[in-house]
């Protein structure tokens, strides 16, 4: 039977891996043979290994080069001076999602290392139970073999590990625990671990490393009393450490608020100065991170001002900006708070987060990849400035605003269609009128117009041309690049999609009746919005530009469908609508048979995959042929993508 299935008994071979020089020796090049015959990799023309090793009381992982020769796949690898065991992994494609993997049908490829005069090293039989158990604390190794939690093959291995140190070194006294903790009772086990932890308190000579991991395992554990122990030999033995550090952040703000958090940051901040950090940073920034921003909004919350704008003097451009967000931003965004003041100490704020911008604050957060942390931070510099312009022209200081553009990036000086709406309102405060065309010409350009910027343009426009407007649409079009329009029509053609629409009817603002199968010679566009929704709200601008398009062209309709409210939404939307002079065609959703104010809405999530609004749709002979999600920030953008969208739609036979 097995001749006449050549392929089940090519399954049978068994893949392996063959080590040389025997024994494996620590600080030696070792070199390794891996055949693949029967596996899923036998007939991959390119496989991968990765090594995880364990030296030094920890696991490392780095991949190796191979190399076919004949049948065999073969590779090499330094061992590091303190090295006990080796495990290789086999795969192909991506290391987190391998196309195809080896790891020996979960038996996993793994080798012991012993010391130059070839003594098997304490720490083995611990890396092997660790490896076998998956209880490396890292899921890449744990991958390296199919774990199993058995509490014979773990204990048989630990046993041959106590037998082998005689006694558990301090360094490899947390693995052991980790997994002698698999074998024990949860009461066996912690009275086991205290007794091991005293008695390597008792000992002395405590480097900052043990004392942390011991205070962590203490936790772990939930003995009080023995975590009390051991962070009071860390603040004595080590009173300026970062394990000192974090453990005063925890408990000078942990669980505070208010004054006791103000109080309690204050004494953090005298017992580890931000300076002295600065002089030797490490890994703790968040530390300070968070205490500063906690302590600016209590700062405001409470009316120091002061103290407020003192925390700027010292610190990183991430930390300033986050502050200066939450509690500047944040408030001129809202209209809340005393907007004068805001402005003053915008003022203030400035110049520090100016001088800050390339500090590189932001590298850890991107990987330490420096141009994307430059990026981030220039677009956060963006937005501050906005926020400040925005001030400046709230309070009529015109001069003082127009000073601030000329900081934007090269993106933010022309990118945003609002900010662009008062770059053009402070020119004209400021009497700047050579400097107006020009700069709606290149808003124009860069598709960030607002309706009020479209207007003024066109009046300059009539003015050049005796009071006529003949010419102006072509003169418009003329503005926009080619690859700009390019782009925008890739875009449309990225979200058209093929969905059929659920015919529905739907009240308007004046009490009547609507029914989708009256468009039956129209192309419909929806935009599924509510009052609460911001995005939805700041998008209206745009969508009166794309109404005011098509208001002579009766094959094109566009519905405005407030959906997901709550309440008396009829009236709050159409209020809102009216009271803000848009000429909308209002619907309102119809309520479902649970009472959310969503039907039509819901009836499309299928397509969406998304509950998120707003959301813009277009309807033609009764299907939903483009549908979008979100707001860009531009009205000009958005009635572009509309009526492209539109555009290509009407062209189709």
């Amino acid at each position: 039977m097995l001749l006449l299935c050549p392929f089940f008994g090519q399954q049978l071979a068994a893949q392996t891996v063959t080590w040389q020089p025997e024994p494996l020796k620590q600080n030696q090049k070792i070199s390794f043979q891996y055949q693949p015959k029967g596996g899923d990799l036998e007939f991959s023309d390119g496989p991968k290994a990765l090594a995880a090793v364990y030296s030094g009381s920890k696991w490392n992982t780095v991949p190796v080069q191979l190399e076919k020769k004949n049948d065999l796949w073969t590779g090499s690898y330094q061992l590091p001076k303190h090295a006990v065991l080796i495990a290789l992994k086999f795969y192909q494609g991506d290391l987190q999602n391998p196309e195809a993997l080896d790891i020996q049908n979960g038996k996993g490829y793994y080798h012991e290392i012993v010391d130059t005069k070839g003594k098997i090293v304490p720490g083995t039989y611990l890396a092997e139970a660790g490896l076998k158990a998956g209880a490396t604390g890292d899921w890449t190794i744990n991958s390296f073999i199919s774990p199993s939690k058995d509490q014979k093959m773990i204990d048989s291995l630990l046993q041959k590990e106590e037998k082998l140190s005689k006694r558990i070194p301090r360094t490899l006294l947390f693995d052991y625990l980790d997994l002698k903790q698999l074998t024990l009772t949860a009461s066996e086990f912690n009275a086991m671990a205290d007794n091991l932890l005293k008695s390597e308190l008792k000992k002395g000579n405590l480097n900052e490393q043990f004392l942390a991991q011991a205070q962590r395992y203490y936790e772990k554990l939930k003995n009080a009393s023995g975590s009390a122990t051991v962070e009071s030999i860390i603040f004595k033995d080590y009173p300026k450490s970062s394990t000192a550090r974090f453990l005063a952040f925890r408990k000078y703000t942990q669980g505070k608020y208010g004054k006791d958090l103000e109080t309690g940051a204050e004494e953090f901040l005298k017992a580890f100065p931000y300076l002295e950090w600065k002089k030797s940073p490490d890994n703790q920034s968040y530390i300070y991170y968070t205490v500063f921003r906690n302590l600016a909004i209590q700062y405001i919350e409470s009316g120091q001002n002061d103290k407020f704008l003192g925390l700027f003097k010292d610190i990183d451009f991430k930390t300033a900006n986050e502050i200066y967000r939450w509690n500047i931003t944040r408030n001129q965004m809202s209209g809340r708070g005393d907007q004068k003041r805001l402005y003053e100490d915008s003022r203030i704020i400035m110049p520090y987060l100016l001088e800050r911008q390339k500090d590189k604050s932001y590298l850890a957060d991107f990987g330490n990849d420096a141009e994307k942390a430059q990026e981030n931070a220039n677009n956060q510099m963006d937005d501050r400035l906005f926020t400040h312009i925005a001030l400046a022209n709230a309070q009529g200081d015109y001069a003082g605003a127009n000073q601030y553009f000329k900081y934007l990036s090269k993106k933010g000086a022309i990118g945003n269609a609002d900010l662009n709406a008062m770059h053009v309102n402070i020119l004209e405060k400021l009497n700047d009128t050579k400097a107006i065309k020009p700069f709606l010409e290149s808003s124009v350009a860069a598709n960030a117009v607002t309706p009020i910027m479209f207007t003024k343009l066109k009046e300059l426009y009539k003015i050049e041309h005796d009071g006529k407007d003949e010419g102006y649409e072509q003169y418009l079009a003329g503005l926009t690049p080619s690859d700009k329009k390019s782009e925008m029509r890739a875009h449309v053609m990225a979200n058209m999609v093929n969905y059929p629409l659920t015919p529905f009817s739907l009240e308007n603002a004046e009490g009547k009746m609507v029914n989708s199968k009256d468009w039956a010679d129209q192309i419909v566009v929806i935009d599924f919005w509510a009052t609460w929704c911001r995005p939805c709200i700041e998008a209206f601008p745009g969508m009166q530009l794309l109404i005011d398009q098509y208001a002579k062209d009766p094959k094109v309709a566009v519905y405005m469908i407030g959906t997901m409210q709550f309440g008396d939404y009829k009236t709050k939307s159409v209020k809102y609508v009216r009271d803000n002079n848009y000429r909308f065609n209002l619907l309102h959703d119809a309520v479902g048979p649970k009472g959310e104010q969503d039907q039509v809405f819901r009836s499309l999530t299928p397509l969406f995959k998304s509950s998120a609004i707003p959301r813009k749709i277009i309807i033609k002979n009764g299907v939903v042929r483009y549908s979008s999600e979100g707001y860009s920030g531009s009205p000009s953008q958005l009635r572009d993508e509309l009526s492209t969208a539109i555009e290509i739609l009407r062209a189709e036979k």
